[in-house]
């Protein structure tokens, strides 16, 4: 088995000369399995070890018992042992997750954060080739599309499986012939988890199909991997050219999107959602078409709501994918402007002046406006909008809803409720940036004038 390893190492160069790695080790025939490998490669490759263990706090004194059983070991082999405490079922309450996602997030929130602290290469963990088997169709189920289907990677994210494909009963032989005693978690016979449900019940009626089934998923497992990442690549390629990246917003250009093969447009999402969100454990491929067929319906407005508050929505001849959170304007009560005086608005992403001047001017851009003070019931204030909003734009005859407006100039939806509207006792003055209300337009006969400037 140890030959085992030493091939899927070089294979994969998943550890090298000199490298500080953190095991994962649980106590059981896995974990323990692994421990003991590396303590057989330490001197060939001048390996520093150390070995972490998360007691999840669920089992009780037999958690205990496994957290001194695993301390006990590390003492009597030297290797330099952490231990976490946690509570996975409050965790659990608290997040409103599953119990074995809560487990989870905590152990591995732990590893990085020891790795981190002792300057590790890369975090080990004992997962096998039947983990891989039940990986594999655990995300089969859910409906997973190929990075799912692809299963778990050899070297992933600081993490590294170098039992990956060793077979359980391999393991349990290794650890017989080396008289190694490992625990026995009682839970993973439970079939309130999935992954023990698919383990207990599932693989055995599909050995019945194919004694070989393992391998078989495995082999898929790979076939798929190497699709996937040719299409990764090439979709990669299209997405620098279709889509305009922002901080809290990624546009697609759909007739560029459009032309490409279908695979190639789930990747694109996929891209856009993961770089947006930095992850995307909880987008199944249901959520990528969902927002493909947004594609084909083309209609301004339509969206979808993904896990994460990400949003998904079509605008003119962009898909928008956005986690903008929509603003209350409801909530927010106006703000007072002087003049002269200014108002910094949004985190100071928006400043709004005014200045009394003695003559008219043109503005010169959208930017500025002026307006005649004699016609001003002032105090001025600024607000955002409101539902009925309406005011009459210069060079129009009539008054026009304020949502028209924004239609017009295509104003994206997320961004209407950031945009300032300044505002007297008679309504809207200023629709800050984009149009100025007919109603307080200088005359020849104005004698004071107010400059109102947005930066």
């Amino acid at each position: 088995m140890l030959k085992q390893v030493l091939r899927f190492n070089k294979k994969y160069n998943l550890f090298s000369m000199g490298n500080r790695i953190l095991l994962a080790c649980s106590g059981g025939p896995d974990s323990l399995c692994m421990v003991h490998i590396f303590l057989r490669l330490a001197v060939k490759f001048d390996l520093k070890l150390f070995v972490a263990h998360v007691e999840h706090g669920i089992r009780g004194a037999s958690s205990i018992d496994d957290a001194d059983f695993v301390k006990d070991f590390c003492h009597n082999h030297n290797i330099p042992f952490y231990l976490c405490n946690v509570d996975a079922c409050g965790y659990a309450q608290q997040r409103k997750i599953s119990l074995e996602l809560a487990a989870r997030e905590l152990r591995y929130r732990f590893l990085y954060d020891m790795s981190k602290k002792l300057n590790c290469d890369s975090i080990a963990v004992a997962h096998n080739r039947r983990d891989q088997v039940e990986t594999v169709l655990m995300h089969f189920v859910r409906g997973a599309g190929a990075p799912g289907l692809s299963g778990m990677q050899p070297k992933s994210n600081g993490i590294i499986r170098p039992l990956l494909n060793c077979s359980r009963t391999a393991i349990e032989r290794y650890c017989q012939n080396h008289e190694l005693l490992p625990r026995h978690d009682i839970t993973n016979e439970e079939l309130v988890y999935t992954r023990n449900n698919i383990r207990l019940k599932l693989l055995p009626l599909l050995h019945e199909y194919n004694p070989n089934i393992e391998m078989s998923v495995v082999r898929s497992a790979v076939l798929i991997k190497d699709m996937n990442d040719f299409v990764v690549e090439y979709a990669t390629k299209v997405y620098e050219q279709c889509t305009i990246n922002q901080t809290d917003r990624i546009s697609i250009n759909i007739t560029t999107l459009k032309q490409q093969h279908i695979a190639i447009q789930r990747e694109i999402v996929r891209m856009a959602v993961t770089r947006l969100h930095t992850g995307s454990k909880d987008i199944e491929s249901v959520h990528i078409e969902a927002a493909l067929s947004l594609i084909e319906q083309a209609r301004t407005g339509s969206q979808i709501n993904l896990p994460h508050g990400v949003i998904i929505k079509v605008e003119y001849d962009k898909l928008i994918v956005t986690s903008v959170v929509v603003i209350n304007v409801q909530e927010i009560s106006p703000l007072k402007l002087s003049i002269p005086g200014e108002l910094n608005l949004a985190g100071g992403k928006n400043r709004i002046i005014a200045e009394k001047i003695s003559f008219n001017k043109v503005a010169a851009d959208r930017n500025e406006c002026y307006v005649d003070i004699g016609k001003l019931q002032v105090p001025l204030f600024v607000r955002f909008r409101k539902n009925g909003d309406f005011f009459y734009p210069r060079g129009m005859n009539g008054r026009k809803k304020l949502k028209d407006l924004f239609i017009d100039n295509k104003i994206p939806r997320e961004k209407r409720d950031k945009i300032p509207l300044v505002c007297d006792a008679g309504g809207i003055v200023w629709v800050a940036g984009i149009q100025q209300d007919n109603r307080y337009i200088p005359t020849a006969a104005t004698v004071d004038f107010v400059k109102l400037t947005i930066i």
